[in-house]
């Protein structure tokens, strides 16, 4: 709750390019991800991380890294700057109900959610937040 009040005293103007980040939004944005690993949909999380360039190759790293493990999950997050938060995902996974932790970074860009890309996997965008402008 303190995190909405202090996001709501924070940030841009009215337009919808710079609307305020919902963390309600956000949460909707997760359990799409989760159900979309859970179901091994690559389309959908294809679909879902299109923000960036080569997203369908991005989908498909994580497909192969996290999906289709009938995931039990929840998640905390934190936010050590405007727009980023990294969200712990806990759950259980597959038929032992093997723990799982994965650490991811979401951001707030251009009045939409984004998950960083994997290392290695997808070039971050040039004005992603993390990146410096050219010059």
């Amino acid at each position: 709750m303190l995190c909405a009040v202090l996001l709501t005293a924070c940030g841009g103007g009215d337009s919808s390019a710079s609307a305020k980040p919902d963390l309600a939004d956000q949460d909707r944005f997760l359990h799409d991800y989760v159900r979309f690993l859970n179901a091994s949909d690559e389309d959908g999380l294809a679909g879902l991380l299109d923000a960036h360039p080569q997203g369908s190759k991005d989908a498909r790293a994580r497909i192969k890294a996290y999906g289709g493990q009938d995931w039990d999950v929840r998640w905390t997050r934190t936010s050590d700057f405007e727009g980023v938060w990294k969200v712990d995902i806990n759950g259980t996974a597959g038929t032992k109900h093997r723990p799982v932790r994965v650490t991811e970074t979401i951001t707030w860009e251009k009045a939409h959610w984004m998950m960083t890309p994997l290392p290695g996997v997808v070039p971050t965008p040039p004005d992603a937040a993390g990146t410096e402008p050219p010059g």
